[in-house]
């Protein structure tokens, strides 16, 4: 079944929605942080406005906030919930499966999700498929040297594509004991993961199946032959992060 992306209802207002959502998740004092430029996340949503700046967008794994412009943004993911926190998604489905026809959105946003994807390959494959030519891809990822995955071994492009010929599930539990030897049992488990179980953790895409910098994912993009048109090693409204923008051709 295929959806339609006029079916789907926008919000009308960003800055309403933004704060709706973050008095939901974090509370009064986050709001009143909002209203400080600092706590905007202005570089990231203006990296999108920019490489973006008009044209309908999907973000793929939105979880419980978005740096998308709401209006003109499709915000879907695969759980009602990750972790404590519920997901603001109006539509859902996995990754490997988008159900929209091909070439239907102008930009494609995702935030900390792909490391979450046992089979990364075939989801950006897929996030091809839907955008549209000149699309931009927006990939925002966790830098592996400023994160809980500190410790573990980076993830190569050969592994990715191993992944991908091996059409491995969702739910692959491969990277689960590393993930334990090198982030659980270093004591560094996120807080709003701690309470679920193993099986839990791979049945919700909690834990981290790949571990990257920037590097690996330039690796990806050329592999898929996409046109790298941004690179920055450390978000500046999100530190932990790095950052690829990719163009189909």
């Amino acid at each position: 079944m295929r959806y339609k992306i006029e079916d789907y209802p926008f919000e009308k207002s960003d800055f309403l929605h933004y704060l709706k959502i973050l008095y939901k998740d974090r509370g009064l004092k986050a709001c009143y942080q909002f209203l400080n430029r600092a706590h905007r996340r202005s570089f990231s949503r203006g990296l999108i406005s920019t490489y973006a700046p008009r044209g309908i967008g999907l973000e793929v794994g939105v979880g419980a906030r978005t740096i998308c412009p709401t209006h003109r943004t499709v915000l879907s993911d695969a759980f009602s919930a990750h972790g404590v926190h519920d997901s603001i998604a109006k539509v859902f489905f996995h990754g490997d499966e988008i159900p929209y026809e091909d070439n239907s959105f102008s930009f494609i946003v995702s935030e900390h999700v792909l490391e979450h994807i046992a089979n990364p390959l075939k989801v950006l494959k897929e996030c091809i498929r839907v955008l549209s030519p000149g699309g931009k891809l927006f990939l925002f990822l966790p830098h592996m040297e400023r994160t809980n995955d500190s410790h573990r071994k980076v993830t190569t492009l050969e592994h990715v594509i191993a992944d991908y010929e091996k059409d491995i599930p969702f739910d692959d539990a491969t990277h689960v004991d590393d993930w334990f030897k090198n982030v659980v049992k270093k004591g560094l488990m996120p807080i709003h993961y701690s309470h679920l179980t193993k099986k839990d953790l791979l049945k919700t895409g909690s834990i981290h199946h790949h571990v990257w910098t920037e590097k690996q994912l330039l690796e990806i993009m050329q592999y898929l032959g996409l046109k790298v048109c941004y690179v920055n090693a450390k978000v500046p409204d999100r530190r932990d992060s790095f950052v690829v923008v990719a163009e189909k051709s």
